[in-house]
C-alpha cells in the first residue's frame, strides 16, 4: 500500500514540473517559416516535417491560420524540411546545418487534376495499422453503415458480442469501450442498449487496442475499442440526415441527423438518433438438478424506444488556446414482456409432471443519461500541450414490473398462483476533473497527467407480493443500496528513438477509496451492513518497435491492466425471471488484474500479425449456481485464473481493381481454473477460431456491392460456459444518386439465420443447455443525404476526466 504523503508528494511534484516546463522553458534552436498558396494567402494545417540528411523522419507539426509554422530541435547535424497539404505539389527545402534558421516561404502549386488526385488518396482500406492500433474504418464498408453502432462493432476484427450484453476482443473479455476517447456511462446489457441507440452513420473508424499505454485509464484486461465519430466538417452550415426501415420480426426505423456550422474561430456541432420499433428475443434453458429436469422458454419483447443527442462547441481563443463545450444525453423508455414457460419432470423420465408460467409485464421503464464536458487545451509549435477535462454525469434510471407465476399440473389444472410487483430505483453522480500535458524532452517525448473522479450511487429495490386489496412489501427481498467511491490517479510516459528502435514505456498509479452500504429490514428492525475498501494499484508499460527495411515493422509491448465490478453488480438484490430462476448481485467482487503481452508484426499495412499472451488473477465472471434445492442464480464471482493466448492474421488484398478482400482471422487458446467452493474445482481448456471476410466489388452504373462472413468456432466463455460454432452472411449494395449528394443502400443481413447460439454449463449436480436468438436476419433500405459549402476542417476530439467510472455502470 502506498502512503497518502507519498502521493500528495507525486502530486505536488509533477504539478511542479508542469509550471516549470510550462512557464520556463526556453527554446534552444528553432526552426521558422510560412506556406502559402499561389495567390499568396496562407494555407493552414499543411504538415512540416523535419527530416535528417538520412532522410529519417524526426517531427512533424501544422501550420497554423496564419500559414506559419516552428520546430523545436537540441540536436546537431544536417536536416531539410518538407511541406505536405492535400492537392499541392509538396514542397523541400536545402539541407541546412543545426542552428537556429529561418526558411522564408513556400509557395505550394497546386496539382494537376486535383479532384483525381483527393479521390486516389482519400480512398481508404477497410482495416489499416496505425503503430499498435488495429483501425477498421467503418466509412469504407457498405453493410457498415445504416445500423446500430453495436452492429457494426461486430464486424471489427476480433470483435464478439455474447447474448447481447458482454463484448469480447480476440475471444477475452474485460473489454474498455470509449466513444471518441471518452468513456460511456454503461457496462454490460446497458452498454449494448447504448451501442444499438447510436447509428453507424455518424462513425469514421474503430480503433483497437491490445496495449494501451500509461496514458490510458488501466481498466479493460482485454485491451481497449474506441469508437471515431466523423470529424471532418466545412464552413458554414452543413449536415447529414440519413433514414432507415428495417424488418426481422418486426419493423423498425433508425434516424440519424448530424449538423456542424463553423465560422472563423467558432464551431457548433451536434447530432440527434432515434431507434424506433420492437426487438424481438427467444431463448431458454434444460436444466437437470437434484433430481429433476427444468425445461423452459422465454418470448421476451423489448417495446423500448431508444433516442440520443449531442450538441458542442468549440472557441479558438488565439493559435494555441482553444476551449469547448460538450454535453450527450441518452434516453430510453417503453414497456416490456417475458413469456416464459418451465415444464418440470422428474428424471429419469422426461414426462411433464407440472408446468410454470411466469409473466414479467415491465409496465415503466425509464432510462435517462446526461454528461457535459468542459475543456482547455494550449498546444504550441514547440511540442507543448496542456488539457484540462472538467466533466459531470447523471444516471437515473427505474422500472416497475408485476410478475405472475402460474402452476399447472398435467391436466392443466391450476396448483399454486403468485403475484409479486418490483419496483427499482438507481440514481448515480459523476464527478471528474483531468489534467494532462505534454512536452517534447531529450529527444523524445514526455507526456504526464492527474486525474480525480467521485462517484455516488444510490439504488433503491423494493418487492411486493400483490394482494386483492393491497400489495405488501417484502422486507426480507427489498434493500437500499449505496456506494461512494473516490479514485485518484496520475501518470507518466515517455517515448523516444534510439537508433533503429522505438521505445516507450510508462507508469500509471491508481488509489481507489470506497464505501458500499446496505440498508434493510429483519424482523422489523432496521439494519444495515457497511463494506470499505481502500486499493492502491501500479500499472506499468513497456512497448518496443523496431522497422526492418521500409515496409516491415514488429512491436513487442507489456502492460498490466484492472477491471473493476459494474456498479450494479455490488447489489445483492435479486431480479427474477421467475420463481426458479434470477439474476442476483455480490457485494463482495474483487477488481482482476491482468498482465498482457503482445507481439506485432506488420508488412506494407496490408499484413498484420499479432500474438497476445493474458494472464488473469481473481477473475470476475457471470456464473449460473444453484440455490435450494430446484432454484438457479446468476451471479458474477471471482472464481480464480485464467490464461488466454490469441493468434491474429490480418490481410487486405486487390485481385482485381474492381475487387477488395479484407480477411481477419483469429485462433485462441483459454485455460480457466475456477473454483465455484471448495467441493467444485474445475480446471477447462479450450482452443477456439473465429474467421471473417469482407468482399467490396465495384459494379456497373456505379453502384458497389459487399459480401460479408464471419464464422466463430465452439469457444468456452466467461467461467464454465462452452458455445457451439456459429456463423453469419450479410451483402449489401449501394448506389449514388443527385450528383453524389444522395444515397440509396440495400442490406440482408444473417441471411440464412445462422447466428443462433446454443452453450452448456456444467458441474458436478448440475447440466444446463441453452440457446438465443436476437432478431439478427434483418432487411435494411436506407437514404442519405448530404449538404456542405465551403473548406473541410477538422473539429476536436477529447477524452473525458470520467473515462473510467462511467463505463461501470450497469
Amino acid at each position: 500500500m502506498i502512503s497518502s504523503p507519498v502521493l500528495r508528494s507525486l502530486w505536488v511534484g509533477i504539478i511542479v514540473l508542469l509550471c516549470t516546463q510550462l512557464y520556463g522553458q526556453v527554446p534552444d534552436k528553432r526552426i521558422t517559416g510560412k506556406v502559402v498558396d499561389q495567390h499568396q494567402s496562407p494555407i493552414s494545417l499543411a504538415t512540416v516535417s523535419l527530416y535528417d540528411h538520412s532522410e529519417k523522419l524526426v517531427l512533424n507539426t501544422a501550420t497554423d491560420r496564419l500559414g506559419q509554422f516552428q520546430l523545436k530541435f537540441d540536436q546537431a547535424g544536417r536536416y531539410f524540411v518538407k511541406v505536405r497539404h492535400m492537392g499541392h505539389q509538396d514542397q523541400q527545402s536545402a539541407v541546412f546545418e543545426w542552428s537556429t534558421i529561418d526558411l522564408g516561404t513556400f509557395t505550394l502549386v497546386p496539382l494537376a487534376n486535383t479532384l483525381a488526385e483527393v479521390a486516389v488518396e482519400g480512398k481508404k482500406k477497410i482495416i489499416q495499422i496505425d503503430g499498435g492500433t488495429l483501425i477498421y474504418n467503418v466509412e469504407s464498408t457498405i453493410g457498415g453503415q445504416d445500423v446500430s453502432v453495436l452492429e457494426a462493432l461486430k464486424r471489427a476484427p476480433g470483435v464478439y458480442v455474447e447474448n447481447e450484453s458482454d463484448i469480447t476482443l480476440n475471444g477475452k473479455s474485460g473489454v474498455q469501450i470509449l466513444l471518441d476517447g471518452r468513456q460511456t456511462f454503461l457496462s454490460g446489457k446497458e452498454l449494448t442498449d447504448l451501442l444499438k441507440s447510436l447509428s453507424s452513420n455518424n462513425l469514421k473508424s474503430i480503433e483497437i487496442i491490445n496495449s494501451p499505454t500509461a496514458k490510458y485509464e488501466a481498466t479493460g484486461s482485454a485491451g481497449i475499442i474506441n469508437i471515431k465519430t466523423k470529424k471532418n466538417q466545412v464552413t458554414g452550415l452543413n449536415g447529414t440526415v440519413t433514414s432507415t426501415l428495417a424488418y426481422g420480426v418486426s419493423a423498425k426505423q433508425l434516424q440519424n441527423v448530424a449538423l456542424n456550422y463553423r465560422k472563423d474561430k467558432l464551431n457548433i456541432y451536434g447530432n440527434y438518433s432515434h431507434t424506433f420499433g420492437h426487438y424481438n428475443y427467444l431463448y431458454g434453458t434444460n436444466r437437470q438438478q437434484n433430481g429433476k429436469a427444468y425445461d423452459s422458454h422465454t418470448d421476451d419483447v423489448d417495446k423500448r424506444q431508444k433516442m440520443s443527442t449531442q450538441v458542442g462547441v468549440d472557441y479558438n481563443l488565439n493559435d494555441k488556446n482553444t476551449i469547448g463545450f460538450l454535453a450527450n444525453g441518452n434516453f430510453i423508455f417503453g414497456g416490456g414482456i417475458t413469456d416464459t414457460r418451465t415444464a418440470i419432470s422428474t428424471l429419469p423420465s422426461f414426462v411433464m409432471e407440472e408446468t410454470l408460467n411466469a409473466i414479467n409485464d415491465y409496465y415503466g421503464q425509464g432510462t435517462e443519461r446526461y454528461h457535459v464536458n468542459f475543456n482547455y487545451k494550449y498546444e504550441d509549435t514547440l511540442g507543448r500541450s496542456l488539457n484540462i477535462d472538467a466533466d459531470y454525469g447523471f444516471f437515473d434510471k427505474w422500472n416497475k414490473n408485476l410478475q405472475s407465476n402460474t402452476y399447472r399440473d398435467q391436466q392443466q389444472t391450476l396448483l399454486q398462483e403468485n403475484l409479486y410487483r418490483t419496483l427499482n430505483g438507481i440514481d448515480i453522480d459523476l464527478k471528474g476533473i483531468k489534467l494532462d500535458y505534454g512536452m517534447n524532452l531529450w529527444q523524445g517525448k514526455l507526456e504526464t497527467g492527474l486525474k480525480y473522479s467521485n462517484v455516488g450511487s444510490r439504488n433503491n429495490s423494493r418487492f411486493y407480493h400483490v394482494g386483492d386489496v393491497a400489495d405488501s412489501l417484502d422486507n426480507r427481498r427489498s434493500n437500499d443500496f449505496h456506494f461512494d467511491e473516490h479514485t485518484f490517479s496520475a501518470y507518466v510516459d515517455y517515448k523516444r528513438t534510439l537508433g533503429k528502435w522505438s521505445l516507450q514505456g510508462g507508469l500509471r498509479l491508481e488509489n481507489s477509496r470506497s464505501t458500499g452500504q446496505l440498508f434493510y429490514k429483519e424482523n422489523g428492525a432496521d439494519l444495515d451492513n457497511e463494506i470499505n475498501r481502500n486499493f492502491t494499484n501500479l500499472f506499468p508499460f513497456f512497448s518496443a518497435t523496431r522497422p526492418f527495411g521500409e515496409h516491415q515493422t514488429l512491436s513487442l509491448s507489456y502492460a498490466k491492466r484492472i477491471e473493476r465490478p459494474a456498479y450494479a453488480d455490488l447489489n445483492p438484490f435479486i431480479y427474477m425471471l421467475d420463481e426458479l430462476s434470477f439474476w442476483q448481485g455480490n457485494p463482495f467482487l474483487s477488481p482482476s488484474l491482468t498482465h498482457r503481452f503482445t507481439a506485432l508484426y506488420s508488412l506494407k499495412s496490408a499484413t498484420v500479425i499479432s500474438f497476445n499472451f493474458a494472464y488473469t488473477d481473481q477473475l470476475n465472471a457471470k456464473v449460473t449456481d444453484t440455490l435450494d434445492s430446484d432454484k438457479m442464480v446468476m451471479i458474477s464471482k471471482n472464481v480464480g485464473t485464467q490464461k488466454h493466448w490469441s493468434l491474429t492474421l490480418t490481410q487486405n488484398l486487390a485481385p482485381k481493381p474492381w475487387w477488395d478482400l479484407t480477411f481477419n482471422g483469429l485462433f485462441y487458446y483459454i485455460q480457466n481454473d475456477v473454483s465455484f467452493d471448495q467441493y467444485r474445482n474445475l480446471n477447462l481448456q479450450q482452443a477456439a477460431g473465429r474467421v471473417s471476410l469482407i468482399q467490396s466489388f465495384k459494379l456497373p452504373y456505379e453502384m458497389k456491392a459487399e459480401l460479408a462472413a464471419v464464422y466463430n468456432s465452439r469457444r468456452l466463455s466467461g467461467a464454465n460456459t462452452l458455445s457451439r460454432a456459429v456463423s453469419q452472411v450479410d451483402i449489401a449494395f449501394q448506389k449514388t444518386l443527385l450528383q453524389d449528394k444522395a444515397t440509396v443502400r440495400f442490406a440482408i443481413n444473417d441471411i440464412y439465420k445462422g447466428n443462433q447460439s446454443r452453450y452448456t454449463q456444467n458441474f458436478p449436480g448440475f447440466v444446463s443447455n441453452s440457446y438465443g436468438y436476437y432478431e439478427s436476419r434483418q432487411v435494411r433500405l436506407s437514404f442519405s443525404y448530404r449538404f456542405s459549402n465551403g473548406t473541410a476542417k477538422a473539429q476536436r476530439a477529447r477524452k473525458s476526466a470520467l473515462e473510467s467510472e462511467s463505463g461501470r455502470i450497469p
